[in-house]
């Protein structure tokens, strides 16, 4: 072949090489360009922990006349709830409730802000934020359980409350036990409740065409002076189920475990339980845990002053089987401070977040042995807290403590930079995607 002959030849299969990747690159576009017109309508509520770091035209965003417009005295509890559209809008208040979780009716009519361990929760509207209702707990001396579900296209919720703490000398588990409350959404009204049959109820879960609520309960009791210690006093951890309709236990759980609280769960049905176990320990703890660590690394932001969140295997529970840990040793090592978890009924998957060792891991719905697990400090993502799927059915979202919300691909879990979005929270455990 001649050196023209060959040069022209090679210039032709470069251009065919560049039409082709350029192609590719479009077709890739025009995918993503598709995905985020799907999700244009789809919101994420963030609810703000950290309120007083928080400012607005120069001073505190509680003193701000229109974020603050729900609020009465500046004394109290407050939390900034953010709503993130993926449309590129972000709209903002502050709301009197010491908030947790944020549960918004799938047909998008109502919120309501779930207070934990204190008296209150708010009902505000999805759309502009503004307060529609506040509501005590359940009783004197009742606190929040950070955590409710909608009912009946969203005219009921359920949520989790926890009964007073005192010390458990002269006292049955059962004196201790929680309740879910049925209430009213608009006016957050009691109608009636029943027990979890557990301590301190958290996380809870409808299943199986809302037939059964599924419940996390601590399980933790305070010292004989009326303080929580660390470690944890744990007397019994547990999930329970419920029937709905009802309010019967059908199947309760414990983990024996002491020292282990479990928080949070996940659930596609009575054989597809995923439930988070969280462990306290000391400075000194931590430093004997972490000692192998060659790297260095930040103090965890997500905890509180010395205390330190410590390994605990997450667990996959079902139907007459005792609870199973899942993942190996190495695994376990990095489940610190498990928080939020979803389940992907189309993949059979359980996606969970440990903010403390900035993982997200993977779990195998029938298994429960771990398909993926992300340090997702290399993609910029640190204390990943919140994850929720997108209603696209094709995506779920990840949110870092403090800032940073990235989406992934359902099954792949690939990240989708394109569709990532960097606002700031101030700090939260949970999201909810409507």
């Amino acid at each position: 072949m001649e050196r023209r002959t060959f040069l022209t030849a090679a210039v032709g299969a470069g251009m065919a090489s560049s039409v082709s990747g350029c192609a590719s690159v479009a077709r890739v576009a025009a995918e993503e360009a598709d995905v985020s017109r799907n999700l244009r309508d789809t919101s994420v509520y963030v609810p703000g922990y950290i309120t007083e770091t928080a400012r607005a035209r120069g001073g505190p965003v509680t003193a701000h006349p229109r974020l603050a417009r729900a609020l009465s005295a500046q004394d109290g509890p407050a939390r900034l709830l953010t709503r993130i559209g993926f449309d590129g809008t972000v709209t903002q208040a502050v709301l009197p409730v010491m908030a947790h979780q944020v549960a918004v009716s799938p047909n998008r009519r109502i919120g309501i802000l779930c207070g934990f361990e204190a008296r209150d929760q708010v009902a505000f509207d999805p759309v502009t934020l503004d307060m529609v209702a506040k509501s005590p707990a359940f009783a004197e001396g009742w606190r929040g359980g950070g955590h409710a579900v909608f009912l009946d296209q969203g005219r009921t919720a359920l949520v989790s409350e926890r009964a007073p703490r005192f010390s458990a000398a002269g006292s049955s588990l059962a004196d201790h036990h929680g309740r879910i409350t049925i209430r009213d959404s608009d006016t957050l009204k009691v109608r009636g409740s029943y027990s979890t049959h557990g301590i301190d109820p958290h996380d809870i879960r409808l299943i199986e065409d809302d037939r059964y609520l599924v419940i996390a309960n601590y399980g933790s009791l305070p010292d004989p002076d009326g303080f929580l210690p660390v470690p944890r006093r744990v007397a019994e951890a547990s999930v329970t189920v419920i029937e709905v309709a009802s309010g019967r236990l059908v199947e309760k759980w414990v983990t024996g475990r002491a020292d282990a609280e479990l928080r949070h769960l996940a659930a596609g049905g009575r054989d597809r339980i995923f439930a988070i176990q969280a462990r306290l320990g000391t400075e000194a703890d931590e430093a004997q845990a972490m000692r192998g660590h060659s790297a260095v690394y930040s103090a965890d932001i997500t905890s509180e002053p010395g205390i330190t969140y410590l390994s605990a295997q997450t667990l996959k529970i079902a139907k007459g089987q005792r609870p199973k840990p899942m993942g190996t040793a190495v695994h376990t090592a990095d489940m610190r401070h498990g928080l939020s978890i979803s389940y992907d009924p189309q993949h059979d998957q359980a996606i969970a977040t440990y903010p403390s060792s900035h993982r997200v891991m993977v779990f195998d719905g029938a298994s429960g042995a771990v398909l993926h697990d992300v340090d997702t400090t290399a993609s910029g993502l640190r204390y990943p807290c919140g994850v929720t799927l997108l209603p696209d059915g094709l995506h779920y979202a990840v949110t870092g403590y403090w800032e940073n919300l990235f989406v992934y691909r359902r099954g792949s879990h690939q990240l989708v930079r394109e569709l990532c979005l960097y606002p700031v929270f101030f700090g939260h455990s949970h999201i909810t995607a409507v």
